[in-house]
């Protein structure tokens, strides 16, 4: 068994590392320091239109759709690289909702929203929870309803990123309202600046914002419901299974070891380098072995997906994992940084620019993001080891 990348895998990574050695410079991660990592700002939108350039939005997207053809482990790998440097990633529109609009989607639908999703020009918000259904997705209430040859619309969700910027909304509503709940969802195309949609903002602990919208009679015309009516639980749980392997990345992560390792070889407390402290390597050397875990189990969903599997169980064990690591990580940085550890990032004596309190602050909502992880727990003991609901 051997879980080394081949050469080709190695020769892609000196690749990536060059692009952004070359691209991503000072200015730019200060800006996306600065902006939380949102992609609406123009130093921020400017890199995005360099991965477009470079057709890396659309990098696993067969060819005869327009995309390079490479695989899934290789995005991930791209995504790692992106994350380590702190750049804005590959986003849920080409991670999340293209591969499913590839897998679900009727032919003429795919030619109407493949090629603006490959030239950044059509950005998704995903539409999935809402206040009363945010874990049993099945149970929510957003309505549409077909008027002659239009959708009409009514409900509402929230925690919906990106809203604010995106210019479509990857809606779940339940357009067949007598049939059983897990074959009673669609999923729909909404422009988002079409009549009768609301969005409101609010501001999470780490800063970043996210949204509540409202679907108030908004007209959509009957060729946006994407695929079948009444499939939209299948299409929906594909594109969160790709979902959850892009937020198992592990670049940030590598990122936080690797500096807060330097950090404490280059620092002394009382005397003594922090380093040299046995709490301390204790501390540093189980951040590697869960490192590498987190890494493994990402890599073998990916590695799935492209031997043509919706890793549906093995997905949520890396979302799980990864994202818990993500607070067990960032609580040993701050027990070790200290109370410098807690000051502002925009603060130039906050340690490690302030990565470890961001990480930490992020963590919560990683855990719900993309489905809860207890959730997810569920999906892996009933999808996973058959056992019952």
């Amino acid at each position: 068994m051997d879980f080394r990348l081949t050469k080709e895998h190695e020769a892609w990574v000196d690749e990536v590392r060059a692009f952004l050695d070359e691209e991503f410079d000072a200015d730019a991660r200060e800006a996306v320091r600065r902006g939380g990592g949102e992609w609406g700002g123009d130093v921020i939108r400017a890199f995005r239109g360099r991965l477009v350039e470079k057709g890396w939005l659309s990098l696993t997207w067969p060819e005869e759709h327009g995309g390079q053809g490479r695989s899934m482990v290789e995005q991930v790998l791209l995504m790692d690289e992106l994350a380590y440097v702190g750049a804005p990633s590959i986003d849920m529109t080409s991670a999340s909702v293209a591969p499913a609009i590839i897998r679900s989607a009727r032919p003429e639908q795919r030619d109407r929203w493949l090629p603006p999703i490959r030239d950044g020009s059509v950005e998704f918000a995903i539409g999935y929870s809402e206040p009363d259904s945010g874990s049993d997705l099945a149970s929510l209430r957003t309505s549409a309803v077909l008027d002659g040859d239009e959708w009409v619309i009514d409900g509402e969700k929230i925690w919906n990123t990106g809203a604010e910027y995106c210019t479509h909304e990857w809606l779940a509503c339940r357009t067949e309202p007598d049939a059983p709940r897990h074959q009673a969802m669609s999923v729909l195309i909404v422009p988002i600046d079409a009549p009768g949609i609301t969005v409101q903002g609010i501001t999470t602990w780490r800063g970043m914002r996210t949204n509540q919208v409202w679907f108030d009679g908004v007209r959509v015309p009957a060729e946006n419901l994407i695929g079948e009516r009444g499939h939209g639980w299948r299409y929906v749980t594909q594109a969160l299974a790709f979902e959850r392997v892009a937020i198992g990345i592990t670049g940030g992560l590598r990122r936080l070891v690797d500096d807060l390792t330097a950090y404490c070889r280059a620092t002394e407390v009382d005397g003594e380098v922090l380093a040299d402290r046995p709490e301390v390597e204790r501390a540093l050397a189980g951040l590697e072995v869960d490192l590498e875990l987190a890494r493994l189990l990402n890599h073998r969903a990916a590695w799935m997906i492209d031997a043509g599997r919706v890793p549906n169980a093995e997905a949520s064990m890396t979302k799980v994992f990864t994202t818990e690591l993500h607070a067990r990580a960032s609580t040993v940085a701050l027990d070790v940084l200290g109370p410098h550890g807690q000051l502002d990032p925009y603060d130039d004596r906050s340690p490690l620019a302030g990565l470890a309190q961001l990480m930490y602050r992020a963590a919560p909502y990683l855990r719900f993001g993309g489905g809860t992880n207890e959730i997810q727990r569920d999906i892996v003991a009933q999808r996973g080891h058959g056992l019952p609901r």
